[in-house]
């Protein structure tokens, strides 16, 4: 873990308890040898998130959809190994990312005041609106994959009906991914950031909202949501610099726009 003088932003040595260049002291590096931990830091939490999510990705949407795909020969296999394939890796994703990072994330949901959450939530409606439109106007712009748009849209949707019950598997896989994508490219990468660059915040917004939408593509493998993901993340990446570091809002939101896609193409 790199520990930074708070003056003026030098990299401190292990056991620099004040800084060689301005003499400030670091209560962090203080605190680090009191209890012996110099390691975990921001950017080592972020690449063991990255890692598990990405090997995950790969899984759920090569492996295991293979796999499914070769078990159920028939007219819906596309639909099949794509719902419960999602399914399968985005649970395993979630409760992996639990049981890792679970001490990162007991503060997470609010650490804001009233007036960030106003200017937040108006922010992150206007978005929910925008994205919700460009879903409705074009094929090209979907901000769930198509082959469940299509499916969502074909009458045959069901979401209690034993094993055809595919659009409650859609519906918990996004959330599930939604969860993972903002502790993953949200939290731990913007604490990365913080902790080994000095970007700016608009910098560090581009650059955040970026990583997370590839990260979104790599997860669900659909162009068309490419354009809608990116406007979703550079507005969630500015609501979670803006709120303290807080995640509520943006889950909150997460799962209000995938609602309302589900709510748009079963109508």
């Amino acid at each position: 873990m790199k520990i930074r003088c708070q003056n003026c932003y030098r990299v401190l040595d292990r056991n620099e308890e004040y800084c060689k260049s301005c003499g400030e002291h670091s209560e962090q590096m203080k605190r680090a040898m009191e209890t012996g931990n110099f390691g975990g830091g921001p950017l080592d939490r972020f690449k063991i998130g990255a890692l598990l999510f990405l090997i995950l990705a790969f899984f759920g949407n090569g492996i295991i959809m293979i796999t499914l795909a070769v078990i159920q020969k028939d007219s819906n296999t596309d639909l099949y190994k794509y719902s419960y394939g999602l399914l399968i890796s985005s649970v395993v994703a979630l409760a992996a990312i639990f049981i890792v990072h679970y001490k990162d994330l007991i503060d997470f949901i609010w650490n804001g005041n009233k007036e960030q959450f106003g200017r937040c939530l108006l922010l992150g409606l206007l978005g929910v609106v925008i994205v919700s439109l460009l879903s409705i106007l074009s094929n090209a712009t979907r901000v769930i994959p198509n082959v469940y748009t299509n499916y969502l849209q074909s009458g045959y949707a069901r979401f209690f009906s034993g094993k055809d019950s595919n659009a409650t598997f859609i519906l918990i896989s996004l959330i599930c991914v939604a969860v993972v994508e903002e502790i993953v490219f949200r939290r731990l990468l913007i604490d990365a950031i913080d902790d080994q660059t000095m970007l700016s915040d608009t910098m560090v917004v581009i650059f955040g909202g970026l990583v997370a939408t590839i990260a979104d593509f790599a997860w669900l493998m659909s162009v068309e949501t490419i354009v809608t993901s990116l406007i979703i993340n550079f507005i969630l990446t500015w609501i979670y610099m803006n709120s303290n570091r807080s995640l509520g809002l943006n889950l909150l939101l997460r799962v209000l726009i995938i609602v309302i896609q589900f709510l748009i193409f079963l109508v």
